[in-house]
């Protein structure tokens, strides 16, 4: 008797513990977000707010825009996080292969171009932007400053930010010999910071009182180098954590947190002007 009362004794403590131990629910599926470097510090604030406490299953990686999109073409993320849309020969390309892109507008953005804060440049045009960087200009003499030579900082190719200031900058001009390439918006800003002949571009949201942002002049200068920040994923195989985060960026506390990143939400859904039938796959059908 007293055997058989200690193991129903037993029996009841286990189950007392049952629902700390063995009735929680199951942990949500991990996650994986590859590249916008400009879009990570944001990313993983949202990721922050999104989960519970002490659950890890949201992964953030820094890899650059264009790397992020290799990546989720490769199945080896579950969305990528790209400053640019995704052309149209890409898309293409992963299609000839089996794989569907699918873009969620997040934010929207500009590009700023900088200088040291010991520059007396304040305005430069679009076109002194392009000689610029194009090495057509290399002494800052011509922008009526000392007759120094003009110290280019760059962000490297992966970088969403890259590809959009060289296609409305350059707009298919080679870049200028003899430049610096930074992973980061936070690169580009220490390079500049440091150099009194230096000029680069960053992401809006990453000025701050170490640098100088030049105001561009002619051309359509209210939304020349704006841009749309997005998340691309492959609707064949989104998870219900993907579809349940991206939900949750249509939040209030998830717009506030796109908001105190220094950008400004936008709608999850964004119509093509353009063409009837959008090349970036961000219209509705």
């Amino acid at each position: 008797m007293t055997l058989r009362f200690t193991y129903l004794i037993g029996l009841l403590v286990a189950a007392c513990y049952m629902p700390l131990f063995g009735c929680t629910s199951p942990p949500m599926e991990r996650m994986v977000i590859k590249g916008s470097t400009t879009m990570a510090p944001m990313l993983e604030r949202l990721a922050s707010e999104y989960l519970s406490p002490g659950q890890k299953q949201i992964i953030i990686e820094s890899t650059g825009s264009l790397a992020g999109i290799a990546a989720l073409i490769q199945n080896d993320c579950d969305m990528a996080a790209s400053s640019v849309p995704t052309s149209t020969e890409l898309v293409q390309e992963a299609e000839n292969i089996g794989i569907s892109l699918k873009a969620f507008p997040v934010c929207r953005d500009k590009i700023v171009p900088i200088v040291n804060t010991a520059s007396p440049v304040d305005q430069l045009s679009v076109t002194d932007l392009k000689h610029i960087f194009s090495g057509q200009i290399s002494s800052w003499k011509s922008a009526g400053w000392t007759d120094s030579a003009i110290q280019i900082v760059l962000r490297q190719t992966a970088s969403g930010t890259c590809r959009i200031w060289e296609q409305i900058i350059l707009n298919d001009a080679s870049t200028a010999s003899g430049h610096t390439r930074v992973f980061s918006n936070s690169g580009v800003l220490a390079a500049v910071a440091e150099d009194r002949y230096a000029i680069g571009y960053v992401s809006n949201a990453y000025l701050n009182h170490e640098v100088k942002p030049v105001e561009i002049t002619g051309y359509d200068t209210g939304t020349a180098l704006e841009r749309t920040l997005l998340l691309y994923v492959n609707p064949d195989r989104m998870s219900k954590t993907v579809k349940a985060f991206l939900t949750f960026l249509h939040s209030g506390p998830a717009r506030q947190i796109i908001t105190d990143s220094g950008f400004f939400p936008s709608p999850m859904t964004i119509k093509c002007a353009a063409s009837r039938k959008c090349p970036y796959r961000m219209c509705p059908k």
